[in-house]
């Protein structure tokens, strides 16, 4: 009987082995490539993390004339791609094109200009929205955050690129760590290990190994890195539940740190295999630890750019 229900298990693939192939086959099956999509989600992905390049750029305290040229060439493909397919009227369309347009005018402040590159962009069909690019926040007192209700408090944090001068105080993390706590995990297990890292040394090591950063690492005063620890969760079932519990964590610990009135920059763990043991070496992390978020974290200053970052209409589906 038990092997008649191994065979089975094998068949519908309920091993973990199977599991994990399949879900990588998943994966590579729909998941977009820039200029090479195939279904309208996956052109709205590609378009809106090609934009959202541009808002990043266009965010900078020192700003580089003409950056980005190769995800620039990018999205224009894409949206002459889309255009010809699917409707332009979409806000992330839109959006994408109101990028576009605000890039050009921030190289003309800055005596640079691309005839071909304007022509380029001005014959993509369709209209910018002006909901692209960047806006302007001021800091906020602990007091003012303290007044906002859920709703306003979870609409005006932002993620920062520019940061103060003065160092973050360690207790004041803790405080925001601790409050993160709350949040929920599979039975309560807890999985997530945190890490504030100051060391100069440790923080450029993760820095150069991290892909998203380039422009305003240099202003990151530490580290905040979260891991999920995989001996907290169970052989058969659970191959994502350290990623979704980790998630879980790292949205709170970005409200926290918001809330003790600390900037913060969310930065992807995603790393290839060499940049991961890298930073693994580093830091001393335990092989049964996955990655899942790195946070840079500073002071506030007066007032800086960060991208708009606008949000698309939510498809709420009753089932």
């Amino acid at each position: 009987m038990i092997f008649i229900e191994k065979i089975y298990n094998v068949i519908n693939g309920n091993t973990p082995l199977l599991y994990s192939i399949n879900n990588y086959l998943k994966h590579l099956k729909y998941s977009f490539e820039d200029t090479k999509c195939n279904s309208v989600e996956q052109y709205r992905a590609s378009i809106i993390r090609l934009y959202h390049t541009i808002e990043k750029g266009l965010s900078y305290s020192d700003y580089r004339p003409g950056f980005g040229k190769d995800n620039i060439d990018k999205l224009i493909v894409t949206l002459e791609q889309y255009s010809k397919k699917y409707d332009i009227k979409e806000c992330f369309y839109e959006t994408a094109l109101d990028c576009l347009y605000k890039y050009i005018k921030k190289n003309l402040e800055f005596g640079v200009s691309d005839a071909i590159l304007e022509s380029r962009i001005k014959s993509i069909p369709g209209n910018p929205n002006g909901l692209g690019g960047t806006i302007e926040i001021a800091s906020i007192t602990q007091e003012e955050l303290k007044t906002l209700n859920y709703e306003n408090f979870i609409k005006s944090r932002h993620s920062i690129r520019h940061f103060g001068s003065e160092a973050v105080d360690v207790e004041l993390l803790r405080e925001a760590i601790q409050i993160a706590q709350y949040t929920p995990s599979a039975c309560n297990r807890q999985g997530w290990v945190i890490r504030i890292v100051e060391s100069k040394d440790a923080i450029d090591t993760i820095l150069e190994n991290q892909n998203g950063n380039r422009g305003f690492g240099h202003e990151i005063d530490k580290l905040v890195m979260i891991t999920c620890d995989v001996r907290a969760f169970q052989k058969n079932r659970e191959l994502f539940q350290p990623y979704i519990d980790g998630g879980m964590y790292a949205q709170s610990v970005l409200n926290a740190l918001y809330y003790k009135g600390i900037g913060a920059i969310p930065l992807s763990a995603s790393l290839a295999g060499s940049q991961e043991k890298k930073i693994r070496k580093k830091v001393g992390i335990n092989k049964s630890e996955v990655f899942i978020l790195f946070i840079g974290v500073g002071t506030y200053p007066d007032s800086c750019k960060t991208t708009r970052s606008e949000r698309m209409p939510v498809d709420i589906r009753l089932v």
